[in-house]
């Protein structure tokens, strides 16, 4: 189906402004961002080199994340040109009502929501595996490293799996003190390692210091002391100083995995759940901004595009202040994360529709 002439005036319109509105927000965020790293750079030592490689690994980010305002803006701008020159006013004379004006607005909302999603799932995914890569590393090697107390994981193995815990690590030392590692078969202890302490090596290898070997027998104990013994723990020196993976930092096929893994082990899955829902509902805001955008644009105005920036920011502002307290209440298990995730959407699309049936009128 070829697009109308109407169509294509307010898709040429909206896209006008969009590169200028996308670029925007980019901008701002990334100017933000260079103040993180300068402070990195100035108060830990961190090269300027490296500094400038994860502000390229945060950039597509920054644009995805600016994609729904941007959407925001271009609509207030463009579609505030056309009502100043007084062309919106010649199509509602002609017979065109804003609601077919709406049409491909809205679409084009969706399609901006469409490729934020597949930018997101593609380049940002790897950029963002790329920065945090990074950020770890400068992380693990920073000179206020802390010790890490309570050390506590678990890891597969041939023949089931090993519990692995310390009092403490020392970043400085590569240093583990007070280890256990318990190996198990189906449930049931079938080795039993304690060291008073464990020194990196190489790899996934790590030398551990006087301790006792527990092996268990057909029912009994068999004990065996030890100065030192190598043993392989899935852990390099760097993963005890960084956080575990986020939610936040796993793609949309990770997360769906990982609600599906925990549905059919009957465990929790509401943050997954929610950071699911929120990737889908944050993408979905460039229909609702597209849609909100419109009617907003024919108010009388001639203050081009400083007026166009004060309306957006306004929006974005209520979308925000529905968006953080759901999220609050979702993390307080007073709602559920689905309606966290899609609350803001619904209420400001409600708002837009009254609004452009209000101007429509």
């Amino acid at each position: 189906m070829t697009p109308s002439l109407l169509d294509r005036l307010l898709w040429a319109e909206v896209g006008s402004s969009f590169v200028f509105s996308l670029g925007l927000f980019s901008v701002l965020l990334v100017m933000n961002h260079l103040f993180y790293l300068a402070r990195l750079v100035i108060g830990q030592g961190v090269a300027v080199e490296t500094a400038l490689v994860l502000m390229v690994y945060k950039i597509p980010y920054f644009v995805a994340f600016s994609v729904p305002m941007g959407v925001l803006l271009a609509t207030v701008l463009g579609i505030g040109r056309l009502n100043d020159h007084n062309e919106i006013a010649a199509l509602r004379v002609s017979g065109i009502s804003l609601y077919r004006m709406a049409a491909p607005i809205v679409a084009a909302g969706a399609v901006a929501t469409v490729g934020a999603l597949v930018f997101s799932e593609g380049v940002v995914s790897l950029s963002d595996a790329r920065y945090r890569t990074v950020f770890n590393d400068v992380m693990a090697h920073g000179p206020d490293l802390r010790p890490v107390d309570n050390v506590f994981f678990q890891a597969p193995t041939a023949h089931g799996n090993a519990l692995y815990s310390a009092h403490r690590y020392d970043p400085r030392s590569r240093t583990l003190a007070g280890v256990t590692v318990v190996y198990l078969d189906a449930g049931q202890p079938l080795e039993v390692i304690q060291a008073q302490s464990a020194t990196y090596r190489r790899g996934v290898e790590w030398t551990f210091h006087r301790g006792n070997v527990y092996a268990f027998q057909h029912g009994s104990v068999v004990t065996t002391g030890f100065e030192t013994l190598a043993v392989t723990v899935p852990r390099s020196p760097q993963e005890f100083t960084v956080p575990p993976e986020q939610p936040s930092d796993m793609n949309l096929r990770q997360l769906f995995r990982q609600v599906a893994a925990l549905h059919r082990e009957g465990a929790d899955a509401r943050t997954f759940v929610g950071e699911l829902n929120s990737r889908f509902a944050t993408a979905a805001s460039c229909i609702v901004f597209a849609l909100v955008a419109l009617p907003l644009s024919l108010r009388p105005h001639r203050s081009g595009p400083s007026m166009g920036l004060g309306l957006s920011i306004l929006v974005l502002m209520a979308y925000y202040v529905v968006a953080i307290p759901s999220q609050l209440a979702s993390d307080g298990r007073l709602v559920s994360p689905i309606l966290a995730a899609w609350l803001p959407d619904a209420l400001i699309g409600a708002g837009g529709t009254i609004l452009l049936a209000r101007a429509a009128r």
